[in-house]
């Protein structure tokens, strides 16, 4: 999923932007969780996902003190992908989607179900994952026509036509 933000992602929508897979947010964006000034905690998903995706100490900052974090800061920390004038949001977001769009269905389900099966698994434990794990989506796709399809364009020096299957 890809998330084109667009003014202030504070609290909750702070949280679902972080639940997408890519962030492309317009300059003027700023993050912020600010539950605990409030007497809560972000449980939605920010506890979890921001200290794995930013410095800590910069994560404790904002879950702790409720800092607001400006787009271009985010980019840096590599929360988010790209920041774009906010003119140019949308068009960038359609630009990834089009991509998402040409490339094989399953390869792109299995990038996620992998990712899923292994987190926080040691990299010994997520290659042996790979190789012998519940993985049905990743199983399919190397065993897929768009598999085969995506090797027979690659030495025919043409653009693959994938059909999901």
């Amino acid at each position: 999923m890809i998330a084109a933000v667009n003014g202030l992602a504070i609290g909750g929508g702070f949280e679902l932007a972080m639940a997408c897979d890519l962030l492309i947010a317009a300059e003027h964006v700023e993050f912020s969780l600010p539950e605990m000034p409030l007497g809560m905690i972000p449980d939605a998903g920010a506890i979890q996902r921001l200290p794995r995706r930013i410095p800590y100490n910069i994560a404790m900052e904002m879950l702790l003190l409720g800092r607001r974090m400006p787009a271009a800061e985010a980019q840096r920390y590599g929360l988010v992908n790209k920041v774009v004038p906010k003119d140019q949001l949308m068009t960038a977001a359609r630009a990834w989607t089009d991509q998402l769009a040409e490339a094989a269905p399953l390869a792109l389900q299995t990038v996620k179900e992998v990712l899923r099966a292994i987190d926080c698994v040691p990299l010994e434990g997520a290659f042996e994952t790979m190789r012998s794990g519940d993985l049905p989506v990743y199983r399919a796709m190397l065993e897929s026509e768009d598999a085969e399809e995506g090797v027979r364009a690659f030495v025919e020096k043409r653009k693959p036509v994938f059909k999901g299957r």
